[in-house]
């Protein structure tokens, strides 16, 4: 009865630790109709993180554009918009998922935008 005990006691802390790294790896999340109605709110600003010429080719009306490689030097020009939520967005998410655990651990409030561009209905900008 003793080793069952120790062994579900094992298990139980193996299992806490699972879903606590699990959990602590997720970043904040948007669905993109959501963002889209956030779009003209001045308590909110997009960021795209795809490369420049991704960002010039096609993206969000009015976005700024700091690569993902790029987000941990620059991120001080963002310091402006501390105060905002800041929707992050790529091309499907996996970047801006990235980038939203930086800015988060950096203190900001910022949100993966799901789908990135890919799922994106509303206005864009070809430069």
């Amino acid at each position: 009865m003793k080793n069952i005990l120790r062994l579900i006691k094992r298990i139980s802390i193996s299992l806490s630790m699972v879903i606590f790294i699990f959990c602590c790896n997720q970043s904040a999340t948007i669905e993109s109709n959501d963002a889209m109605v956030l779009l003209n709110n001045v308590d909110y600003y997009f960021l795209d993180v795809r490369t420049i010429k991704e960002h010039e080719t096609n993206s969000i009306p009015n976005t700024d554009c700091i690569p993902l490689q790029e987000l941990e030097q620059r991120i001080e020009e963002l310091n402006k918009h501390r105060k905002k939520t800041v929707i992050v967005y790529c091309r499907s998410g996996n970047r801006s998922s990235t980038a939203v655990k930086i800015l988060n651990q950096s203190g900001f409030n910022s949100f993966n935008m799901i789908d990135g561009m890919n799922g994106w209905k509303g206005e864009t900008t070809k430069n």
